[in-house]
């Protein structure tokens, strides 16, 4: 709602006058006393006016952080939250050293000095991202992530995360570990989101926010995480390497990622998150980072809990067969199961009828086939089936489906 201007103020302050000078001729009926109080009234009016707007016309708006619920309108995850400054700035952004200009856009050190501004710079910035990395914590699992506003949203990798609305526990810079709930993922770029539900703390630190599809080969980039898992003798580990190809749904550098680095938060030269650290290739210097203008671009999807897409060489299945049209598709049976797969090996038989899949219920094979999509290689999850008039369970480990 937009707060009142001065003209929206002028009858009130007007018809405020002429109550003060009806009600004291109702008391005086003399009539120089009468004209000597419709005066003071209508100076009185002409007064307030320039008032009116500094009070009320020109009411600062309430910041996002302070709205009663925290939804996807209380952080619009866009690279004007953090040009326009404020309360959504964040904390990580540095200003250059005299002289990097053209190395921060991927050009060399040539001398001695550039070289030693390089390294401070490296220093300042290092420095700064270490207080927003967190460590990620889903059962036995872990991985990184890295807060991007004061309401406590976290970027991740959606195959950290896993699912949305699941618990995690979020470990901080400084070694305190709060609750976090899974919310949306785009499992098609391994785009993950995650908030802190903890209360404890009124704003959380968060990164600067930058942009990714200007950036060009050769970049200085700075990487942070927590390699082999949390360690709480350190802190987040930073590695500083180049930007070797951009494209619009994958960054690739060579800051060496392992194992629990997934989720991390790659940085420019200025300290502005551009990247989330999703997975490695074959080689060292293929380490590959989902753009943050993805996150962008589907930031309401996330926030909202949604969960779609696929990531090529991920697609789970559990190896069976079944009917999704027909007579035969009123009910999630399976007809045929694929031999040494998962469902073989949990001990499923062609002929039972799936009715819950990792505590959701199926109706339709339809819906097993959504279920299976929504879960990630690797994952355990309970499978419920009828057979012979009798409920069984049975523990199945998602498997990947081959190219």
């Amino acid at each position: 709602m937009e707060s009142p201007t001065r003209r929206d103020w002028m009858p009130t302050l007007v018809t405020l006058s002429y109550k003060v000078v009806w009600t004291l001729n109702c008391r005086n009926t003399n009539e120089n006393y009468s004209i000597y109080w419709s005066v003071i009234c209508v100076v009185a009016t002409v007064l307030c006016w320039p008032l009116a707007g500094q009070v009320v016309g020109q009411q600062p708006p309430v910041p996002a952080s302070s709205a009663s619920s925290q939804t996807v309108t209380a952080f619009r995850f866009t690279p004007e939250v953090t040009r326009n400054g404020g309360v959504y700035a964040g904390s990580t952004k540095v200003d250059m050293e005299t002289g990097l200009e053209m190395i921060a856009r991927g050009q060399e050190p040539r001398t001695i000095q550039e070289l030693l501004a390089l390294e401070r710079q490296q220093i300042k910035v290092s420095a700064k991202i270490a207080e927003v990395t967190v460590n990620v914590l889903q059962g036995s699992a872990q991985g990184s992530g890295v807060i991007v506003s004061p309401e406590g949203f976290v970027l991740t990798a959606a195959h950290v995360a896993g699912k949305p609305g699941r618990n995690t526990k979020i470990t901080l810079s400084d070694g305190r570990q709060v609750n976090g709930k899974t919310l949306g993922m785009d499992r098609s770029v391994d785009a993950g989101l995650i908030q802190i539900t903890d209360t404890s703390v009124s704003k959380w630190p968060h990164a600067s926010i930058g942009v990714s599809q200007d950036l060009r080969p050769g970049q200085w980039v700075i990487a942070s995480g927590h390699p082999g898992g949390l360690d709480t003798q350190r802190p987040p580990v930073i590695r500083v390497g180049r930007l070797l190809n951009s494209m619009r749904s994958t960054l690739i550098t060579d800051c060496t990622l392992i194992g629990g680095d997934s989720g991390g938060p790659l940085f420019d030269l200025n300290g502005k998150l551009i990247g989330i650290h999703s997975r490695i290739g074959t080689e060292f210097a293929d380490n590959m980072h989902v753009p943050i203008d993805m996150y962008q671009a589907d930031w309401e999807r996330l926030a909202r809990g949604d969960s779609w897409g696929t990531l090529p060489g991920y697609k789970p299945m559990i190896g069976v067969r079944g009917y999704t049209d027909g007579p035969n598709a009123e009910r999630a049976t399976i007809e045929r199961i694929v031999a040494d797969g998962p469902a073989d090996e949990a001990g499923l038989m062609a002929g039972d009828v799936v009715i819950s899949f990792d505590g959701s219920e199926v109706k339709t094979f339809e819906d097993l086939i959504r279920s299976v999509e929504a879960s990630l290689p690797g994952d355990r999850v309970r499978i419920s089936v009828q057979r012979d008039g009798k409920v069984l369970e049975k523990r199945i480990i998602i498997g990947v489906q081959e190219p």
